[in-house]
C-alpha cells in the first residue's frame, strides 16, 4: 500500500490505500490525486498481472496499469 500508480501512457491515478479480495481476483482501492482530471475520488483496478498489472516498482514504490483513466 502507498504506491503511486501511473497507467502506461503516464497518467498518474492515485495512491494505493487498500487491497480487496474478491472471489475471483484481489482488486487494488486507489485514492485519486485532488486534481484528477475526471473527477473520480477513487478508483477500483483488478489485480491482473500482464493484462492490467503491467509492472510492479517497489523500490520506487509505482505500479504501472493498462488502463483507462475515465474508468
Amino acid at each position: 500500500m502507498g504506491c503511486q500508480v501511473v497507467t502506461t501512457e503516464g497518467y498518474s491515478l492515485g495512491k494505493v490505500i487498500d487491497m480487496m479480495e474478491t472471489g475471483s481476483n484481489d482488486v487494488l482501492v486507489i485514492k485519486a490525486n485532488l486534481k484528477d482530471a475526471f473527477g473520480i475520488k477513487e478508483r477500483l483496478v483488478p489485480f491482473l498481472d500482464g493484462q492490467v498489472i503491467k509492472k510492479v516498482d517497489l523500490t520506487t514504490r509505482t505500479i504501472e496499469v493498462d488502463w483507462d483513466p475515465g474508468f
